[in-house]
């Protein structure tokens, strides 16, 4: 007893511990159970007594732990809502924030070029309605710059992006979310999705598929050309949100829980719990972005995945993979890709291997790209030994992943810059070894991640 009120005192004396029901009823017992086993008990049962307390005093510690507050400082989360003409959508999605019993928390609204009436929606709910807002504007349409514009106005130690079109699940999605990242040691948490078919009717459960930090889960994710094989909705830490998820999936495209400088996942934990509703009207694919009409909307998850394929097998061997790519295809169907057999090994897979299959795949599509092209034919004429002095004008664009659709809309247009013509006809040759000033390396690094072949090339500055 002298044990447990020292621990006690000692934890409200740090203030890591609230006095609740569950912690004075499991002391109680636990005094009462302990005296009355060394009043009535004789010796030879009083083992079996200690059993008993032994399971009283475990089920007082899951109490006590469950309920720690998570800190003196609770954390504040930043929700990042990019908004595109979502005049129908808004207002719901803020009032699901609104509704959390966890109320630490900002939200960092970035109109994202919108055309219709979402800025007079705001602001007329605003002023019936008190909430920490930050609103912003953007006047060239693109997702990924509109959360990178709104971090800049982000204070808080987690980061959510929550898109216009979908809302929290329940009043509690925010406690939970914070529990678990801060009572784990980990970059962030998926949460599951629900389905909206209609307004206020439910649909199908999406559970997320379960997560594994390990080279398997990039093996999958390169047998489906790249493909995200798990979600990008997650409660993030500021700090990894800012560096490893800013660079792969805000500026790159690629999926937020792959790091590409070490070839491996986030430490992301399975949150098990429903954390977003869905608003969908037809029936779509969930988990990825669906496939629009627009070609450059297909050009940007092309672009995207092939990065993501290319900086994986850049570093993995796959032996035999097209028939590993078949194999897992047909299992993914089924729903039971994690019984799907794999093989590989260190080592790096060769284009040639690799290349055939994405340019079926686009073929199919339909899809007539001269950047696609490029990379296509830069995999069938891949050479170690072909190498070409590069220079960069000044005043040259250096596009980001994530901005495939500008530099598609002028190509098509006729006015991107002529060096990228030039580029584009060195890197189809399968040219691998690029000289350069030093003062360019980085521009042309940048560049060449953003035609996916980065990991396949060698640059020499002097």
């Amino acid at each position: 007893m002298l044990e447990v009120i020292g621990a006690i005192l000692y934890l409200k004396v740090r203030r890591r511990l609230s006095i609740n029901s569950h912690l004075l009823v499991g002391i109680i017992i636990f005094g009462l159970v302990n005296e009355i086993s060394l009043i009535v008990a004789e010796s030879n049962v009083i083992n079996t007594s200690y059993l008993v307390l032994i399971f009283i005093l475990a089920l007082c510690i899951v109490n006590v732990f469950g309920n720690i507050e998570l800190d003196r400082k609770q954390r504040k989360i930043s929700v990042l809502i990019p908004a595109h003409n979502s005049a129908n959508t808004i207002v719901e999605a803020l009032e699901s924030i609104k509704n959390q019993t966890y109320r630490k928390w900002e939200i960092i609204l970035i109109n994202d070029a919108s055309t219709d009436e979402t800025e007079e929606i705001v602001k007329r709910y605003l002023e019936n309605n008190k909430l920490t807002l930050e609103y912003v504007r953007q006047k060239e349409h693109n997702y990924f710059k509109a959360i990178r514009h709104g971090l800049k106005y982000a204070n808080g130690e987690i980061i959510f992006v929550l898109d216009a079109d979908k809302i929290l699940f329940n009043q509690n999605v925010f406690y939970r979310a914070v529990s678990t990242l801060f009572g784990e040691k980990c970059d962030g948490m998926f949460v599951g999705i629900r389905a909206m078919y209609q307004r206020l009717k439910d649909g199908k459960f999406h559970l997320i598929r379960p997560y594994y930090r390990n080279e398997a889960s990039l093996v999958k994710t390169a047998l489906g050309f790249g493909t995200n094989i798990y979600a990008n909705y997650a409660f993030w830490r500021r700090e990894v949100f800012e560096t490893s998820v800013y660079e792969n999936y805000l500026i790159n495209g690629m999926p937020a829980w792959y790091n590409a400088k070490r070839n491996l996942g986030l430490r992301v934990v399975n949150g098990n719990f429903v954390g977003l509703r869905y608003r969908i009207f037809k029936k779509e694919n969930l988990i990825g972005e669906s496939f629009s009409a627009n070609d450059s909307k297909r050009l940007l998850k092309l672009s995207t995945e092939l990065r993501t394929l290319h900086h994986i097998v850049s570093r993995i061997k796959i032996p035999a993979y097209s028939t590993q790519t078949a194999v897992y295809s047909a299992i993914n169907k089924l729903h039971i890709a994690s019984l799907c057999p794999i093989i590989f090994k260190c080592g790096q897979t060769s284009l040639k291997e690799v290349t055939p299959l994405i340019a079926e795949d686009i073929r199919n599509l339909k899809l007539d790209n001269l950047y696609l092209k490029t990379i296509i034919d830069f995999g069938s004429n891949f050479s170690p030994q072909k190498s070409e002095k590069i220079t960069i004008p000044k005043g040259t664009k250096i596009y980001y992943g994530t901005e495939i659709e500008e530099f598609d809309r002028r190509l098509a247009t006729g006015t991107l810059d002529q060096f990228y013509y030039y580029l584009m006809k060195i890197i189809g040759c399968g040219t691998t070894i690029y000289e350069i000033r030093r003062a360019d390396k980085e521009k042309l690094e940048r560049i060449l991640e953003f035609f996916t072949i980065k990991d396949y090339v060698k640059i020499i500055s002097k």
